[in-house]
């Protein structure tokens, strides 16, 4: 067949598959209509959907407009904000669109991967934008996005989660059939670019006059006088101030700004629209001052090399953000001794609450952080304790799930590649996997279970331990992708095919894991979606709106590649 035709032909075919998907999405809802049912209404192969369109997700916002294209076309010198606010209302979804996606929560995770995204290009516009109009091309050319500052990296992620917020609440506009509109929500949005560039100003502003001091001084002229913190401070605007010209109390003002309490849709218009006329921007350090916070969540994570949780602290910063909140992050590299210092500088820190991830601590660990009537949203392992809540993958599972698939695959001797110590998320595992191979009659065989680092290395270590036995495995599962990422190393560097010769699985389904070579089967354990389940456990304790003790258990998914 021709080239040309044969690209008509596939262009034909998504139409197709595109068509008679929003057909059964309208009829019936995006989350219940599989694809095996638009394959057939598209007569076409369930392999051929998923040839056009890894995912339903992808199926539904085909065609849809991203934010940094539109950024891209806008004309030369254009500020950034400015562009957003031209082009976010392109970025609308049409009423029934709006509502299928608003009532999809796998919907709304795809979403926030489409905005996470743009946040490398997004930031190294403002990088450039920042830098100023005047940097020649030869500067520009040499801050890509893998340079922008991390200043700038901050910015566009804080601003693309809070973008995000603003589209979805466009969205909920748009679904109840009345027309959307951006102003002032847009303006509180667009904060961290706004600052960012304040803080660039103020820098240069501020070089700039240490300058010409010093050359006024070498002539001989006195020094001017620089105006004091007071009088700097005397044209900012004020909460009162907003109060006043919306006819409102500035406790209406502050409902409105947190959303900790019910405001009447004419009243917060009001008030949005006094903030945007004199431009007020809320004090977080007052305003922890006045309410005894101080706005920020403490994170400790074992290990933040892992793209796992990086993804999962964004996840936290997604909702805690728009909440107000900043994040303090602790690296544990998962020994108990860190653990407890962190526990311990979090409460002298004095964060408002605490997400946690477990790997060796023990309950009694947390009674000093409990003591002080911090909130603590455990993430891992079981319900330890009352007060505690916890957020968790179905690990135990997830991982029955993997070892029925190997099994399915004709595998029989797995192995199971693990960290330090059966304690935690991965003590879960190993038992899960045990119990699969106890249903299809196979007995665990302990030689065949490895402890290791929870590294690329420590997984490779801990193949090549296996290969080298009397009797290797003829499948390797891993407690993480970059564990499994090391096993593929170690395969490679005895000549051994994948899957051909071993079987290879990971957990997590980190980006790396899509990537390598063979592509890396895993399960798919939604780090994003974990943190903002843990985000709004601690928002309910921090409203006072949470129950004694809750668990929230996130489903893993196994997602099929090559090396299994």
């Amino acid at each position: 067949m021709p080239p040309a035709r044969r690209e008509r032909k596939k262009a034909e075919t998504r139409h197709a598959i595109v068509r008679e998907a929003w057909r059964l999405f309208a009829e019936r809802g995006f989350d219940v209509v599989r694809v095996a049912e638009i394959a057939e209404a598209a007569d076409v192969s369930a392999k051929t959907v998923f040839n056009h369109f890894a995912t339903k997700e992808q199926l539904f916002f085909h065609g849809f407009p991203l934010l940094v294209e539109a950024l891209r076309e806008r004309p030369a010198g254009e500020p950034i904000a400015h562009a957003i606010h031209r082009a976010m209302p392109s970025l609308l979804l049409d009423t029934d669109r709006a509502r299928l996606y608003l009532g999809s929560r796998a919907l709304r995770t795809h979403a926030l991967e489409l905005f996470a995204g743009q946040e490398a290009e997004l930031a190294d516009m403002i990088a450039t934008e920042t830098r100023g109009s005047a940097s020649s091309p030869a500067t520009k050319a040499r801050h890509s996005a893998s340079s922008a500052s991390p200043a700038a990296r901050l910015a566009a992620a804080a601003l693309l989660a809070r973008l995000r917020t603003v589209w979805e609440s466009a969205l909920e506009t748009a679904a109840a059939g009345a027309a959307p509109r951006f102003g002032a929500e847009l303006d509180l949005a667009l904060e961290p670019l706004t600052s960012l560039g304040a803080r660039r100003g103020a820098a240069a502003g501020a070089s700039a006059a240490r300058h010409k001091g010093a050359e006024r001084q070498r002539e001989g002229a006195p020094e001017q006088p620089q105006p004091d913190s007071e009088t700097r401070a005397a044209g900012r605007p004020s909460i009162s101030r907003v109060a006043a010209l919306a006819g409102v109390s500035a406790t209406t003002v502050s409902h409105t700004l947190n959303g900790r309490r019910p405001v009447a849709e004419r009243t917060r218009s009001r008030v949005l629209a006094a903030i945007e006329e004199l431009g007020y921007r809320p004090n977080v350090l007052a305003r922890g001052l006045r309410t005894s916070r101080s706005q920020t969540v403490g994170l400790v994570i074992p290990d933040l090399t892992n793209p796992f949780y990086p993804a999962l602290a964004r996840g936290v910063q997604d909702v805690l953000g728009a909440a107000g909140y900043d994040q303090i992050i602790s690296n544990t590299d998962g020994e108990r001794t860190m653990e407890r210092a962190a526990l311990e500088q979090m409460i002298a820190r004095q964060v408002d609450a605490l997400a946690f991830a477990v790997f060796n601590t023990h309950p009694e660990d947390l009674l000093p952080v409990l003591d002080t009537g911090i909130p603590v949203v455990r993430l891992g392992g079981r319900l330890p304790q009352p007060g505690v809540d916890v957020v968790r993958s179905d690990d135990e599972g997830a991982a029955a799930i993997a070892t029925r698939y190997l099994l399915e695959r004709g595998r029989r001797r797995i192995a199971f590649v693990c960290g330090p110590a059966q304690e935690g998320p991965a003590a879960e595992r190993v038992a899960g996997h045990l119990a699969a191979l106890a249903a299809a009659g196979l007995s665990g065989n302990p030689r065949l279970v490895i402890h290791t680092q929870f590294s690329r290395t420590g997984g490779a270590e801990g193949t090549a331990r296996l290969l080298d036995s009397p009797e290797p495995p003829d499948a390797v599962l891993c407690a993480n992708d970059i564990m499994a990422i090391g096993a593929l190393d170690a395969a490679a560097a005895r000549g051994l095919r994948v899957p051909e010769d071993l079987a290879v699985m990971g957990f997590d389904d980190i980006e790396a894991a899509g990537l390598v070579s063979p592509g890396l089967t895993t399960m798919a354990n939604p780090a994003r979606e974990i943190g903002m389940a843990c985000a709004r456990l601690l928002l309910n304790r921090l409203s006072g709106t949470a129950e004694p003790s809750a668990e929230v258990v996130v489903p893993a998914r196994l997602v099929r590649r090559t090396s299994a």
